[in-house]
Order: structure tokens, then sequence, then C-alpha cells
């Protein structure tokens, strides 16, 4: 007999090892295949039973239906897109850029319309006021900034001749982010921080770039009724204003005491026997109020809403005419 040579011993070894290892791996693999196969079958089984019995999954028998109800939908927010978020007059979309010169005369000649109203309402407001736009006193901004510069400052006009026609008493601050700057990673937007018309943060975009929210605070004084106009007034523009916060300081920090009520009515001190009874308690002033009388400090954050969605009809003409903010533009010129 033929002795086994070292090398073909280890050959069988190997021969022996690889088998075992394939046949393992066979066994292991074809039992996994047999439960993914499992897994699968019961799946399609659940599928196929909700499948049939279920009537919340489409079927052509229902798209019908869904459609109509699209169609319905559109048909109830195409009138409101049309009178409320492009209501006519709201020229937010015909703003183009423009001439950066052509930009800082419609600033200077607005600011200036606004001041002179201002006055003429009763309206007190600082000395060289401009409305959020200070920065661009004695320089002119870029001509890619003239876009959105030109929708802010169609918002300040707006809420400016809200406020001035109401009118309040004054207007201390207004107030804008600065959207002509960079966009910052930290608190707020581009600028000076110590900018007293700046407004830190930046304005905000819908998912889906429905609409974009430019933000104003504009702190002011006024009495309770002109601060309800100034609220109507907001709600009745062509623009979409949403008041986000509203912190109000009244001039008057205490309620009236009943030991006071006396006073108020300015009744006569004389004693009962020294008066003749119809003279008793007589007022020697007119009426008197108890609440509503006072100066409101307010400071109010705006939202002015861009709407960018269109109806399905047709989306609203945009005009591309440089300067052409000015016609029309608020009630007091």
């Amino acid at each position: 007999m033929k002795k086994i040579s070292g090398f073909d011993l280890a050959m069988i070894i190997a021969f022996v090892v690889v088998a075992l290892l394939g046949g393992g791996a066979w066994w292991y693999l074809s039992g996994q295949l047999a439960a993914t196969q499992q897994d699968v079958s019961s799946a399609n089984s659940d599928f196929e039973k909700y499948s049939s019995k279920e009537v919340f999954l489409p079927r052509a028998s229902n798209e019908k239906i869904l459609q109509a109800n699209i169609d319905l939908m559109n048909a109830q927010l195409d009138p409101l897109i049309k009178t409320k978020l492009q209501a006519p007059g709201n020229k937010l979309p015909t703003i183009a850029k423009e001439d950066t010169v052509a930009w800082k005369h419609d600033l200077d000649a607005e600011v200036s319309r606004l001041n002179t109203a201002a006055k003429l309402h009763g309206v007190n407001v600082p000395n060289n006021f401009y409305y959020g736009f200070s920065r661009y006193l004695n320089q002119n901004p870029g001509d890619e900034q003239t876009v959105v510069l030109g929708k802010q400052l169609l918002g300040v006009e707006e809420i400016a001749n809200v406020f001035i026609n109401a009118p309040i008493r004054a207007i201390s601050s207004f107030r804008r982010t600065y959207e002509e700057d960079p966009v910052s990673t930290g608190n707020g937007g581009g600028g000076n921080k110590t900018d007293a018309d700046l407004l830190p943060g930046n304005s905000q975009t819908a998912p889906g770039g429905v609409y974009v929210a430019y933000p104003f605070e504009i702190e002011f004084e006024a009495t309770t009724d002109s601060l309800r106009k100034v609220i109507a007034d907001l709600g009745k523009s062509p623009y979409v204003f949403v008041v986000r916060t509203i912190s109000i300081q009244n001039s008057n920090t205490s309620s009236p005491q009943i030991s006071d009520l006396d006073k108020l009515a300015g009744t006569s001190s004389a004693g009962v026997t020294d008066t003749s009874p119809g003279d008793v308690g007589k007022s020697t002033k007119g009426p008197q109020f108890l609440f509503g009388n006072e100066t409101l400090h307010i400071k109010v954050r705006i939202d002015m809403v861009e709407w960018k969605g269109v109806a399905t009809e047709a989306a609203p003409a945009a005009s591309n005419r440089p300067g052409n903010r000015g016609a029309g533009r608020g009630s007091n010129r």
C-alpha cells in the first residue's frame, strides 16, 4: 500500500473543511430563504385580505369622487386667494428691480409725504423720522436690493397710513428686518446690532414657498378708540397683515378707588344741613371716565404676508416697469 504523502493529506483535510463549510452555509441560507419566503407569503396574504375588504384604498370607482372633492375645494379657495390673499390694490407682485437712484428718490418722497401727513393729523413723530430706513439717509442700496426693499417700503407705507389716519397720538419707532443684508447664522440678520431701525431676524418663507412673511415692529401711543381703528383698518387693507404680538402699557396703572368717586364726580362738599335737598350730591363737573380715557403705550409686531400661491385659473400679471409703486399710494395724498 502506497504511503499518503503530507501534501495529499493536507489537500484531503482542506477538501473536507471546505465541504463542511459549504454544506453549513447552504443549510443556513436555505433556512433564511424559507423564512423570507414565508414572510413574503404572509404579507401578500394580509394585503389581499385587507385590499379586498377595506374601502379607504383608492379604487377606480372612487377616483372621480376624490377629484370632485379637490375641484370643490379649489372652487372655494380661489375666490379667497383673489379677494383676500391677492386682493385688488395689492402691489407686491408688481415690484421689480429698479435703478438705485430712482428707488432712493421714491423713498425720500414717501418719507416726506408720511411726515407731512402725520403733522396734519396731529401724530407726533421724531425729527427726521425715516420709518425704518434711516440707513439710507446718506447712501443708496444696490440695484439687486431694491426688490425686497421696495416690498418692505410698501408695507411701511400701508401700516403708517393706517396709523396716521386713525389717528394715533405718536410713533416713537418703526423697525424692520434688514432683508437686503446676507442672512446671518447668528441671532438676527445683518446690519449694525445697535441700529435703532433694525429688527433682529429675517423674513420667513412657508414650506413650498407659498408665502413670505416680512416682520415689522412699531412702538406708538394711542387711545383705546384709535387702537381699535388701527386693528380694524389693518384687516381691511388689500395687503395681508397679521398681528403676531402686542404689548400694552396703560398710562394709569391703578384702578379708581371707591373713595375717589366723589372726587372724580366733583360733588359738593357742603353738608346736608347747609344745602337744599336738590343740591345735595350735585356734580360740579361734566361726565367723568372711570376707564377707557387713558393713553396706551403700545409695541406691536406685525407680519406682512406676500402670498405667492395663485388661483387655479391663472397667475396675476406682474409689471416690470420701475417706479410704479407711487400710483394710488395711500389716502393722505
